[in-house]
């Protein structure tokens, strides 16, 4: 089986390469049948964002620090988990940013795409869904839609709701909001189309990212998922990421 390794750079992942890459090899990514990322989550979503368009499936060993979207670390048998791993398939969000100069910049997100405040003054963002306004102001450092798959992170962090892996929704959170103080997100239908305009972008700058890819002082956002996307994602079947998502639920 050919084999691409993505491996962090961080000295828990290093400290592995060399062996990985003489006990496996390392082949060109437009010539291999399945990437390997070494290293976190981080470098997991990188790995996935290099296999859209290769088509190829991605299977993440932990050499982070949580790793939630990784199987565990072990260099033996890696080719017969490879064989015998379970696939998801997972469908980005996308991004359409327009700044304050009009520019238009359309990134992909696996995670989240969120909007935050760049300065100490608090954002003020209304809400559409499919055209209807939801909320015409919310005071805020921020805002994001969610995945499933990234409902664990940023969106978990920002109290809002762990998503089972496949369901057809999305999480939109505020983050810290302050008006409306009862306002607690929402869940929405990944057909969805969320369009966050900003008011007084110049007095209240405001960056907007998918995943970790930035776009500063905007204006609008709209938010959708691309149907059209598959990317293949691979676990043990002894990690069952259904079991993960359903058991982080219920930690305390």
């Amino acid at each position: 089986m050919k084999i691409h390794f993505s491996i962090a750079k961080n000295k828990k992942s290093q400290s592995v390469s060399s062996e990985l890459l003489k006990l496996y090899g390392q082949a060109e990514i437009s010539e291999a049948e399945v990437i390997v990322a070494v290293g976190g989550d981080g470098a997991m979503l990188s790995a996935i964002r290099q296999s859209i368009d290769y088509n190829i499936p991605v299977f993440g060993i932990n050499r982070g620090n949580i790793g939630f979207l990784m199987n565990d670390f072990e260099k033996e048998n890696l080719i017969e988990r490879l064989k015998d791993a379970n696939e998801i398939i997972v469908h980005p969000l996308e991004m359409k940013a327009i700044d304050l100069k009009n520019n238009e910049f359309i990134e992909l997100a696996i995670n989240e795409v969120s909007i935050f405040r760049r300065t100490h003054q608090s954002a003020i963002i209304s809400i559409k869904i499919d055209g209807t306004e939801r909320l015409s102001e919310l005071t805020c450092d921020g805002v994001m839609v969610a995945t499933p798959v990234g409902s664990t992170a940023y969106n978990l962090s920002a109290h809002g709701p762990i998503l089972p892996i496949g369901s057809e929704i999305l999480a939109l959170t505020p983050i810290s909001p302050f008006r409306p103080r009862r306002w607690k997100g929402a869940l929405i239908k990944n057909k969805s189309i969320v369009e966050f305009n900003i008011l007084n972008p110049k007095l209240r700058p405001v960056s907007a990212s998918a995943d970790a890819r930035e776009v500063k002082n905007i204006k609008q956002v709209l938010v959708s998922q691309r149907p059209d996307i598959n990317l293949r994602v691979l676990y043990d079947k002894t990690n069952s990421m259904e079991d993960k998502y359903l058991k982080e639920q219920f930690s305390m």
